[in-house]
């Protein structure tokens, strides 16, 4: 009889490093350089045992994508339990560490329709979550939420943080110190605002 096709599994470790390994090499040398063999060679593994665990170079990128995701998504869900949430919300999105691989899978998305798809769905979730976390505060400040769209606030809180680390990863950082005190400056005026005005005042 024709012997088994299974094997016994590989290295218990190979895909979790294979994994590190692809998203370490994003970060740090662009997405185009993670090939099979370049990501198998950071892992210590041999090349074939990429197309073991990921049939292709796609599948490895989505599990990096997942992977990542979900751990920012763990952070970002106690945002919104913070006793500062939009502070919260402020720092998360100033980590370079997160924002320098999700550019490399925005660009990487151009030409990939499952990493476009799987970072649409991640995108998503970020945002409903950002802008819960945004909702949690001003609704607890009594702030208009109509006149302060808490969507919009979270936008703004999020994508100008994310601009920032963009611009200092290539060395552009002219204006950074100017405008990080004008965000804190404004997040204060908002809710210290909203914490005099007649809407947030206990009722008689």
């Amino acid at each position: 009889m024709a012997a088994s096709r299974k094997t016994k599994p590989a290295d218990a470790g190979a895909r979790h490093r294979l994994i590190e390994a692809t998203a370490k090499i994003m970060r740090v040398e662009g997405y185009a350089a993670a090939t099979s063999r370049r990501v198998a060679a950071e892992a210590g593994v041999k090349q074939a045992l990429v197309y073991y665990y990921f049939p292709t170079m796609d599948d490895l990128f989505v599990e990096v994508l997942r992977t990542g995701a979900e751990a920012s998504l763990n952070n970002m869900r106690a945002a919104p339990t913070d006793a500062d949430p939009i502070r919260a919300l402020w720092l998360i999105n100033s980590d370079p560490r997160l924002t320098g691989l999700n550019t490399e899978f925005m660009a990487l998305a151009n030409h990939r329709k499952a990493i476009r798809a799987e970072l649409k769905s991640y995108a998503e979730r970020v945002r409903d979550i950002e802008t819960a976390a945004v909702t949690v505060a001003l609704r607890g400040r009594g702030v208009d939420l109509d006149a302060h769209p808490a969507m919009a606030i979270s936008m703004l809180i999020a994508q100008t943080a994310r601009s920032l680390c963009n611009e200092s990863a290539v060395g552009v950082t002219l204006g950074h110190d100017e405008l990080r005190d004008f965000v804190e400056r404004q997040i204060s005026l908002l809710l210290d605002t909203a914490a005099t005005t007649p809407s947030a005042a206990p009722q008689p």
